[in-house]
Parts: C-alpha cells; sequence; structure tokens
C-alpha cells in the first residue's frame, strides 16, 4: 500500500507525553507526495505497559496502547517497516508487541573516546537508541582505570562539584594528525564537563521515552577521589592515605564520603528528576599499575586503619555501599550495583540482609559478563538485570558479541530477570550489536536469537535475499565472535594492553618474536585472520542506507579491511626483519603502508573517537623503522618454516 506520509490524529489522553516526538516520528514517513497520506488514530487501551497493537489498511493505522511510550514504540514501528520495505510503502496487517523485559538498556562507559563526545554526540546516540526501543541508558559520571598510554592513570571525571575543584580530570593524548601527517598531543577536559551538559542529556533521553541512570564508579579501580580527597582515602599500615579505595571506619572518612554523595545529588540528581545512582561496587581487589612511581606494585584499595583492619574485603564492601546508601536514601535516590564482587566475596545475602534491617531501598544488582560462560543470576530477594556488551574497546577492533547477548539473556530470562542493561562505548561499528541487543531483549522468546537476527540483519542492511550477506557475515564472525581470538591475541596487535604491562613487554619487539615462532604457528594465525575477512568482504553484496546510522555495509567492510590491513603489516614487520638486507627504500614502504593505514582509521571512525583509534595503530607504525634496527642487531627471529603436517 503505497502511501505519501502519516497524518498523526489528536492522542487519546494518557497518551500525550511523548505527542511530540510521535508527530517528528511519523513525519519521517515520507514518500511520493502525490499518493495519499495515511491517517493514524490513537488510543487507550488495557495493555500492559509499553505494549501496542497496530491495525493496518488502506483507511488508515489504528494504534491501541496501554501508554504513551506504548504509542510511541508503535511509530517507532510504522517508521521501521517503511524503511524495511524500501519502496514507498506500507503492508496491511495486524501487529500485537510488548516487550520480554521491562528495562533494556545500554550502559555508557566513561572512557577513552566517549570523554570527547559533544552534546551532538549524545543527541544521535540517544536518537539510535531510542529507535531501537532502548528504554534505559546508564551514564558513567566518575570512572578510573590503570596506566596506560602516556604514562597517566585513567581517571574521567564527567560531572562537575561545586567545593570540589582538585577532581577535574585533564585529558592528555599522544597521536597522529592525518591533515598533517605528524604526532600531536590533544589536552583537553571530558566534553561533557567542560560544557556541563550533563542535564541536557537528561532532558532530552525523557522526551525520548528514554531513562538516564548515572553511574558512580568505585570503590574498585577508584584513584581519582581518593587521591584528590585523602580525608576519605584507605590508609596503609602506617595509617597514611593510599590514594586507592576508601575508608569505612574512621567518621571523619564517612562524613567526607557523604558529603561528596550529597553533593552529586544536589548539583546533578535532583534538578534532574533523577531517582537512580549506579553505585558500581564491581572490581573491588588490589591491581597493580596504579602508582605512577612504581606501575608493578600491587596497590590494595582495602583500609589497614585501627577500624577497617579486621574487616574482610566483603565487610569493608558492604559498608562503603550501606554508607552511600543512607545517603541516597534520604535523598529519595535508591541504587545499582554489578553482582561480581558482591558474590566473588560472598556477602550479597548478608548485604541484602542488611539493606532491609537499616529500611533501605533495595538496590537492583545488575549480573554481568562478556564472555562464557554466562552468570546465572539470582533474582530471589532483588530486582535484577542481566548484562552483555555491545562492545568493549572500540579504540581497538570490532566484535561480534551476537553469542554472548544471547547466552547471557537466557540465562537472565531463565532467572526472572526484569532488566537488561549491555555494557558499551558508542561506536557505530558495533550497531549490529546494538541491534541484537535491542531485538532480543524486546522478543527473546521469538527472535530466534542470535542465529535469527543475523538472517533478518542481513536481509537488512543488503537487501539480499539470497543469503550470501548472511554468508559473509557468518565467515567474518568465525574471527570476530571469537572472544579468546579478538582478546588474546589479535587485540595485542595494538600497544594497549602493552601499556598495562609496566615495563615487562618491549612493543613491538616481543611480541614480533612471538608471532614469529615456528611452533605454534602465530603467524598463520595472522594469516588466516586477515585471509577470512578479505574473502568475508568480497562476497558482501552492496548495502542500503539505515536511518540514524552511517551506511551498515560500508562500515563493517571498513573495520574488516582495517584488521585485515593490521596483519598484513605486522606480518609484513616481521618478514623484513628475517631478511638478510634490508634497504631503506624497504623500510620507508613498510611506513607508506602504515601511514595509509592510519589514514584510513582517521577517516572511518567518528570524530570523537579517531583520535583514539589512530593513537593505537600509530603505537605500532611509529616503532616500525626502530623495531626492525633492534631485532636485526640482536638476536633476532626465528626463520620462517612452512611445513603444515596436521593439515596435510
Amino acid at each position: 500500500m503505497r502511501v505519501s506520509t502519516l497524518l498523526v490524529a489528536e492522542l487519546d489522553e494518557g497518551l500525550r507525553k511523548y505527542e511530540g516526538h510521535i508527530r517528528r516520528i511519523a513525519g519521517l514517513v515520507s514518500g511520493d507526495p502525490s499518493l495519499p497520506a495515511l491517517p493514524v488514530t490513537f488510543h487507550r487501551a488495557g495493555l500492559r505497559r509499553e505494549a501496542y497493537e497496530i491495525q493496518l489498511d488502506e483507511t488508515g493505522v489504528r494504534v491501541s496502547a496501554g501508554d504513551s511510550l506504548g504509542a510511541l514504540h508503535a511509530v517507532r514501528t510504522l517508521l521501521d517497516v517503511w524503511d524495511w520495505g524500501g519502496n514507498g510503502s506500507l503492508p496491511e496487517g495486524e501487529v500485537a508487541d510488548w516487550p520480554t523485559f521491562a528495562v533494556r538498556g545500554v550502559f555508557v562507559e566513561s572512557f577513552a573516546g566517549t570523554d570527547r563526545m559533544s552534546i551532538e554526540d549524545w543527541r544521535q546516540f540517544l536518537d539510535r537508541m531510542s529507535q531501537l526501543k532502548i528504554n534505559t541508558v546508564g551514564v558513567s559520571i566518575y570512572g578510573c582505570w590503570d596506566i596506560r598510554h602516556d604514562g597517566s592513570p585513567s581517571e574521567y571525571l564527567f560531572t562537575s562539584l561545586p567545593g570540589y575543584p582538585q577532581l577535574e580530570s585533564p585529558q592528555h593524548v599522544t597521536t597522529w594528525s592525518a591533515e598533517t601527517e605528524r604526532e600531536v598531543d590533544l589536552d583537553y577536559l571530558p566534553a561533557m564537563f567542560a560544557g556541563r551538559f550533563f542535564g541536557e542529556v537528561v532532558r532530552y533521553a525523557e522526551s525520548l521515552g528514554v531513562q538516564i541512570i548515572p553511574h558512580l564508579g568505585g570503590p574498585g579501580h577508584s584513584t581519582l577521589v581518593p587521591r584528590a580527597l585523602p580525608a576519605l582515602s584507605a590508609l596503609d599500615d602506617e595509617g597514611a592515605p593510599t590514594g586507592y579505595g576508601y575508608c569505612v571506619s574512621r567518621p571523619e572518612a564517612r562524613a567526607e564520603l557523604a558529603r561528596l554523595v550529597r553533593c552529586l545529588v544536589a548539583e546533578h540528581l535532583r534538578p534532574n528528576g533523577l531517582s537512580r545512582l549506579h553505585v558500581a561496587g564491581d572490581e573491588y581487589y588490589p591491581i597493580r599499575n596504579v602508582d605512577p612511581a612504581d606501575r608493578r606494585r600491587v596497590v590494595s584499595p582495602y583500609c589497614r586503619c585501627a577500624g577497617c583492619r579486621s574487616l574482610s574485603p566483603g565487610d569493608m564492601l558492604i559498608e562503603y555501599l550501606l554508607c552511600v546508601g543512607e545517603v541516597l536514601a534520604g535523598e529519595g535516590v535508591a541504587m545499582v550495583h554489578w553482582h561480581d564482587t558482591l558474590v566473588r566475596e560472598g556477602v550479597l545475602d548478608r548485604y541484602l540482609d542488611a539493606v532491609e534491617e537499616r529500611d533501605l531501598p533495595v538496590p537492583v544488582i545488575a549480573w554481568w559478563k562478556y564472555n562464557d560462560p554466562a552468570p546465572r543470576p539470582n533474582a530471589d530477594r532483588a530486582e535484577t538485570w542481566c548484562c552483555p556488551t555491545t562492545g568493549l574497546f572500540p579504540h581497538l577492533f570490532q566484535q561480534d558479541f551476537s553469542g554472548n547477548i544471547e547466552a547471557v539473556l537466557r540465562r537472565g530470562h531463565d532467572a526472572g530477570a526484569q532488566g537488561a542493561l549491555a555494557y558499551s562505548l558508542p561506536d557505530p561499528a558495533d550497531h549490529a550489536n546494538y541491534a541484537c541487543f535491542a531485538d532480543l531483549s524486546w522478543n527473546l522468546e521469538h527472535s530466534g536469537g542470535a542465529g535469527g537476527f543475523q538472517q533478518r540483519w542481513a536481509r537488512y542492511i543488503a537487501n539480499d535475499e539470497h543469503d550470501v550477506a548472511l554468508q559473509a557475515i557468518r565467515s567474518a564472525g568465525s574471527v570476530t565472535a571469537s572472544y579468546p581470538l579478538m582478546m588474546y591475541i589479535v587485540h595485542h596487535l595494538l600497544p594497549y594492553f602493552s601499556t598495562a604491562a609496566a615495563g615487562s613487554t618491549q612493543y613491538p619487539d616481543d611480541l614480533l618474536r612471538s608471532f614469529a615462532i615456528i611452533q605454534p604457528p602465530m603467524a598463520d594465525v595472522l594469516r588466516q585472520v586477515a585471509a577470512t575477512l578479505r574473502e568475508a568482504v568480497s562476497i558482501m553484496p552492496e548495502g542500503r542506507v539505515v536511518r540514524f546510522w552511517p551506511e551498515p555495509v560500508t562500515q563493517w567492510k571498513a573495520e574488516s579491511g582495517r584488521l585485515a590491513a593490521t596483519a598484513d603489516l605486522f606480518l609484513a614487520v616481521i618478514e623484513a626483519a628475517r631478511r638478510p638486507t634490508l634497504t631503506s627504500q624497504e623500510v620507508e614502504r613498510l611506513s607508506a603502508d602504515g601511514r595509509e593505514l592510519l589514514k584510513t582509521a582517521a577517516t572511518t571512525k567518528p570524530a570523537y573517537l579517531a583520535p583514539l583509534v589512530v593513537r593505537e595503530h600509530w603505537g605500532f607504525v611509529r616503532e616500525i623503522e626502530t623495531s626492525l634496527d633492534r631485532l636485526r642487531t640482536g638476536p633476532g627471529l626465528q626463520g620462517e618454516e612452512q611445513w603444515h603436517a596436521w593439515i596435510v
């Protein structure tokens, strides 16, 4: 049924909250103006939350919804159906639709790349997520990790706090400019902090039917706050602040922590009508590579003052969460926690007992895992969310996490989880992962899982009815969907993980030596990776434009090509290091190939990610000449041997 557009009638009372956005989305259905417009009427019905029904024929579209968000989802579905058809038509028929999980969200980490997102980038991200019927977005406003590039801790504060100027987190990035073809240094504050637009993100999300939940990192891998505010820091055996972790027994330390949380509530939660704070509680254990003076030293977050010394790690975590929780409860704010440390320390039930004894709101427990085996959540005592990932490291190589998404959601659903929240760092290259998560969290029972999604996705992005696109996606997925292959081998071609080794690894020399060994044939791993991805790209049909996103087939080809080109360059350097003679022209050709790879990365990533992605590649390219000199004047590499008896 060919139409020009959708003509939205007045909405029933109770369905008008998102009327502006309903009309905006309906207006995107735009075809031949000579064709008739199709009237759309909305009616309130006794349906579950976010559910809707659509009846569509030549006389018009009748939408029934239980609430205003259901009405908005119905129009989103009409736009999706319009785009899927691709010929300016809508099919006659009926739809009855409702979500599997009440909460369907993505958590956006505060990290390299996210720290450069402008308000326009956040709006675009929210447009993309809301069209996928995501109704919750977690925004990390404070988080810290270990020391990586440039020898400085990875610390990010996205929301300024009055009275705490020492908590600013300036960023320094050494990368490479495609315009000047030279190394450049970038110094900046996180964009959300500098522009003070967190509230604007919250308000825009609310207009789309998306709830924002801010995320406060700690007490695990928290360095900025305890270093800048030593009054609340954990103490060592001599009573000196460690700058890592929190004291949970001294009254002055608890008071300082409470004052910080109240400031956060007053400045960012209360003015924006937010009633939940994600108080992380994850990864609470000793780690190395956080002390700039001695990166190999293991630093503990556990306080050793007289009051804390007798407490177990689980006891200290409980006290921290209760201290923060009591402040938040007084402000009408409930909490969300990651599950891992509470479960690992065996204190989840004891913590929930204490919450009940103090009459605090029962927190949400979010169970996360990004590889196998998927966790089995315990949903008996608290609202429970299951948490896969849509992508971990956008500055490295794109991964296919569809298997993780299905496994985690099915385990969560079987356990009675009410929500699904995917860890993410926004990157258009993860479009398929986002779409898979949205598809399965909305309709897990009838989605066909990751396999069913991939079949629909291949036909959607390539308009291919012969499943050649599906073959290409699954072929590439034999590489990108393998967590061990990607995380423990392929990503190490770039310096990110080597920068955490605290001087124990010389990059890239040690890695080149490792890949040059004869058995196991590591170089052949890279050859197979590159060959598989190039073959997949060669058979992928032409793509189509997808609303709100870059053209996904082009994006997919770019990511596959970037990984293949990186593997090829790495192998070429190994080959050059083995040659008995090597001319300066041959070395320059390798460096020139590296610069082309840098330019490709710079032009295929969004502006907020490009400097971080280029930094990773530059970390290898700038070392090619000097690494070759070191390898050729030192012990050298093992000679190549082609003998594959297990294949022949």
